[in-house]
């Protein structure tokens, strides 16, 4: 069994493939949902399954960049379910998660993943449909992102709805559904994927978290 965690945006999602090789998801969206869902949501699906912690072959877990506060309350939460446990934890970077989501055969080559970085800022990564040419994540001022967007291109994610209605004429656009951790198991099987995660120590490892001075240091891509 493989166990999915996903807590670094107003999303909370937790998932979980089972003994069958079926994924089952919980989630919710808003302010305050990871404090009250995270460990619900794990429990729950337990429960379901009829199985522990010491079930798992893996938990995946989307290490950001993003919110402090969800990515703070997930990270809490693997702390505790595998201290003295002999569970592998691997992290994901989140954008390139969102892009393991996009549904293929709807979207052209490019697909940006994007979080809002709050101001006047996203928080960004591009890739082709394929997985190859993944650029880094960076910090990318509104204004700039929207004079690289190409017709047919792929947005996934969140603070896209602040764009100019002339920069979204022809994309494609991916909300808060395109958010899951359900991506992460799916990105843990495709073997062009796999290489992206990261083995950690749970006692040691601390998300990637984004604050404002990052934002405000991080160089802008001109």
């Amino acid at each position: 069994m493989i166990l999915a965690i996903e807590t670094s945006t107003p999303v909370c999602s937790v998932a979980l493939r089972g003994k069958n090789g079926r994924i089952t998801e919980k989630r919710a969206e808003g302010r305050g949902v990871h404090s009250e869902k995270t460990f619900l949501f794990i429990k729950e699906l337990f429960d379901r399954e009829n199985a522990a912690v010491q079930d798992l072959e893996a938990l995946l877990y989307s290490n950001g960049p993003g919110s402090y506060t969800g990515l703070r309350i997930g990270a809490a939460a693997i702390k505790g379910l595998l201290f003295e446990r002999d569970v592998p934890l691997f992290t994901f970077p989140t954008l390139l998660s969102f892009a393991a989501g996009v549904e293929q055969g709807r979207h052209s080559e490019r697909i940006h993943s994007v979080i809002d970085a709050r101001r006047q800022h996203l928080y960004w990564q591009q890739c082709n449909a394929d997985f190859s040419n993944i650029t880094e994540p960076e910090v990318i001022e509104i204004s700039r992102f929207e004079e690289l967007i190409l017709k047919e291109d792929v947005l996934v994610g969140t603070g896209w709805d602040r764009m100019s209605s002339e920069a979204l004429d022809g994309v494609a656009t991916i909300g808060t559904q395109g958010i899951s951790a359900v991506n992460l198991i799916r990105a843990y099987v495709n073997p062009g994927l796999k290489k992206y995660f990261k083995k950690e120590d749970p006692v040691l490892f601390e998300p990637d978290y984004l604050t404002l001075s990052q934002i405000n240091n991080s160089p802008i891509r001109r």
